[in-house]
């Protein structure tokens, strides 16, 4: 039997995706409807907010289970149902169509107050919608494949963005897409927070049932995140070159090192799932959220700046540590301290600390050899 190939372009690799989300979606669905109300998970079982006996406690909610009940189920389930519909005619009879692509886009986000379809479902689907609007490219080369390379730290990813201008517009809409995401979770579930610590009725709602309230104030927190990241991204991106080409005479260029910086900010849109979860100990939660996306982009500005300016991992790391230092400097006393900014952010004080992270950097900087001549 002759075995047939498949050409990329030949089969709907976002059509497949958007489907398959959908039907896990569909899956979650009915089991919302069958059983009336949304996935909640505890660390251990609790009816009330004072019978918590933990010093940390958590639960874990996959949906909005104040936004399910009655008629309303049915409002998510005909999302849902259109959603599939359309996913799988175009996986059926591929085509190029915006308007059907965006609609996936839209029929997944509206599939979250139902769990999202156990949230895999609602990430697939919308992948598959943004892959589609591009539906002739191999997936990689989209912009949500270049999005999720970022992710992956692909070094090879970093290695094309820098080299070509149009890249550059991409990277700016990831700039802007990582920060709403990252401000609209820490908007939501600093909100929730603030309820819980004022209305004692709040905290049986978000804890026990596992309910998300919402506020017009959260959609401050993105628009701030978002005009901040591009302070931040211009300050960094400003001091990588200075010291990167004009000391280190490094062959980037400076549009070349900010289109690869701004990729390596990606992880930040994780922390929209902040809000999945509450605990007796919000701090512990946020917190190593904030560590794991901040280590990630890390990761992801080192591996942006040794394929950028094409120099050595030893020279990127000491490049890093020197730009680091004073971008931290000048971003959390200059900058931070003048804004209420809401989230997790570093005081620098004493002035001898701000010496010491200078010091530190630049002495970590020397080790590498990093001020060594070529």
């Amino acid at each position: 039997m002759q075995r047939i190939k498949i050409h990329y372009k030949e089969f709907p690799t976002a059509a497949f995706l958007a489907t398959a989300g959908a039907w896990l979606i569909l899956v979650n669905g009915l089991w919302v409807a069958l059983n009336g109300s949304v996935i909640i998970i505890q660390s251990s079982p609790a009816s009330y907010a004072d019978e918590i006996q933990s010093t940390f406690w958590w639960r874990l909610s996959l949906g909005l289970p104040n936004y399910v009940g009655g008629m309303l189920i049915i409002v998510w389930l005909i999302f849902t149902v259109l959603l599939l519909f359309v996913a799988m005619s175009l996986l059926i009879k591929p085509k190029a169509s915006l308007s059907l692509n965006v609609l996936i886009i839209f029929c997944s986000i509206m599939s979250i107050p139902i769990g999202g379809g156990f949230i895999i479902g609602s990430i697939l689907s919308i992948i598959g919608g943004l892959a589609g609007i591009e539906w002739q490219k191999p997936i990689g080369e989209t912009f949500v494949g270049r999005f999720i390379r970022a992710l992956r730290l692909d070094s090879t990813l970093f290695s094309v963005v820098s080299k070509e201008n149009k890249y550059l517009k991409h990277a700016t809409w990831v700039l802007i897409l990582a920060n709403i995401g990252s401000g609209l979770g820490y908007g939501i579930y600093n909100y929730n927070l603030f309820m819980m610590d004022n209305y004692p009725e709040a905290k049986n709602v978000i804890l026990i049932l596992g309910g998300t309230l919402f506020d017009s104030s959260i959609f401050y927190y993105p628009i701030i995140y978002v005009g901040l990241a591009f302070i931040k991204w211009f300050i960094l991106t400003t001091l990588i070159y200075m010291f990167g080409v004009k000391l280190k005479g490094g062959k980037g260029e400076f549009s070349g090192i900010a289109t690869a910086t701004a990729y390596a900010y990606a992880p930040a849109i994780l922390q929209f799932f902040l809000p999945l979860v509450f605990s007796t100990q919000p701090t512990q939660w946020t917190g190593s959220v904030f560590w794991v996306t901040n280590i990630w982009i890390i990761l992801s500005l080192l591996i942006a700046v040794k394929e950028s300016l094409e120099i050595s991992r030893s020279d990127a790391i000491g490049l890093l540590m020197i730009s680091g230092g004073l971008y931290w400097i000048v971003t959390y006393k200059g900058i931070v301290p003048y804004f209420q900014v809401p989230g997790i952010w570093f005081t620098l004080e004493p002035s001898s600390f701000i010496l010491l992270l200078f010091s530190m950097g630049a002495v970590l900087s020397t080790l590498t050899g990093f001020f060594n001549r070529r």
